[in-house]
């Protein structure tokens, strides 16, 4: 039977079949010898074990559409990005840092500002300065929640995660997701209240026709650890990649260089000052780690 991991404890691993039931597995010894292991999100192949405790083995893993190591997750469609309107402050650094994650692992995000009923302006100036880079951005407050009906919609029958600093209200904004499901909804939110440093796994739950978790890790990953590489920044400010195609140069840095319509888009007004500014350290700052690498490894070569 093919099926979805679900959850994964102590080599033991929850799948849900296609047929809609949830079983448990453990891995195949010809899996174990690859050293690869299974991961939240994987797709796989099971067989009958004969053991009676845990009635299944897993023995092939299918190829993955992307990988996160912290948290641990596979094959993620979406992730739904949660930052509040105010209290606390949007940490807009950490969102395009995320949306760059986002394009370079093929993951469609969804952004939500929460906490309208804080800053109702703030929470309109945001969900415009995104909306028209191309993003689906949604407003949720403490009487105006998010559509669920649309995002549900948008995720359709795919796995979504949820990223997001501590505080923006994830919790609530899950709860009113998953009204329909009730069992889940208490399951997520009660992991949430225990904080970001005792989730001890990602688990999926069903969330419509597809399947949702929460990946509390997500705010922690590094750019440069990702392996991400200073010419990709761009594929996070798609408003960027947009008037890049009008530059005069095709290695424009679109920093400082002579007719660069990006810096003229910037000018004009058509490009967030506060992207663009971001979008240049985070460029500047891979730039720098690239060339001090390239350096060493020069420097150990002789």
């Amino acid at each position: 039977m093919k099926g979805i991991i679900t959850k994964g404890v102590g080599g033991t691993y929850t799948v849900k079949t296609e047929g809609g039931d949830d079983v448990l597995c453990q891995i195949r010894g010809s899996i174990r010898r690859t050293k690869l292991l299974p991961a939240v999100g994987d797709h796989v192949d099971i067989d009958l074990s004969g053991d009676p405790d845990i009635p299944y083995v897993l023995n092939k893993i299918y190829d993955r559409k992307n990988y996160l190591v912290r948290p641990t997750v596979a094959n993620l469609d979406h992730l739904i990005l949660t930052f509040a309107a105010d209290e606390p402050q949007p940490d807009l650094k950490l969102l395009d840092k995320l949306l760059i994650i986002c394009s370079v692992t093929d993951i469609d995000p969804i952004i939500v500002f929460t906490k309208k009923d804080l800053n109702s302006g703030n929470a309109e100036e945001l969900a415009a300065i995104y909306g028209k880079c191309g993003y689906n951005v949604f407003v949720s407050g403490k009487d105006y929640m998010a559509d669920a009906g649309k995002i549900r919609s948008i995720v359709g029958n795919g796995v979504a995660g949820f990223a997001g600093p501590s505080g923006v209200g994830k919790s609530t904004l899950i709860n009113h997701l998953l009204e329909d499901n009730m069992m889940n909804v208490g399951d997520i939110s009660d992991r949430l209240k225990r904080g970001k440093h005792t989730t001890r796994h990602v688990e999926l739950f069903d969330f419509g026709d597809g399947l949702i978790c929460d990946t509390p890790g997500f705010t922690r990953l590094s750019l440069y650890e990702l392996g991400i590489e200073y010419k990709s920044v761009s594929s996070g400010y798609p408003e960027i990649s947009r008037a890049a195609a009008g530059c005069r140069f095709d290695d424009c840095r679109h920093i400082n260089e002579r007719d660069c319509k990006v810096l003229a888009e910037l000018s004009d007004g058509n490009i967030d000052e506060g992207r663009y500014s971001r979008y240049k350290e985070f460029y500047s700052e891979l730039y720098d780690k690239r060339n001090e690498y390239t350096g060493r490894k020069r420097y150990e070569q002789g």
